[in-house]
């Protein structure tokens, strides 16, 4: 009778021990969601800086074009004779 109460004593401790545990993976799993959520944000702010350059450089090229075109433009007038 004795050693089912110490038994009993001993399945109680082991599942308190259990519990514990799970709390701390739980606070654990907490604490990655919410440093994985940090890397998101600034995962998310560097595809909008990427976007955002990528954007002023095609305006750019554009304009650079636009620029040599101008140049060829010009280069290919005949001068005139005065």
């Amino acid at each position: 009778m004795l050693y089912i109460y110490l038994m009993t004593i001993v399945m109680g401790l082991h599942g308190m021990q259990i519990e514990k545990q799970a709390a701390e993976i739980r606070q654990n799993l907490n604490t990655m969601k919410n440093s994985f959520g940090d890397y998101l944000s600034i995962w998310d702010t560097l595809g909008n800086h990427l976007r955002n350059a990528q954007c002023k450089h095609d305006e750019g090229q554009k304009k650079l074009d636009r620029f040599v075109m101008q140049l060829d433009q010009i280069q290919q007038k005949e001068p005139e004779s005065v």
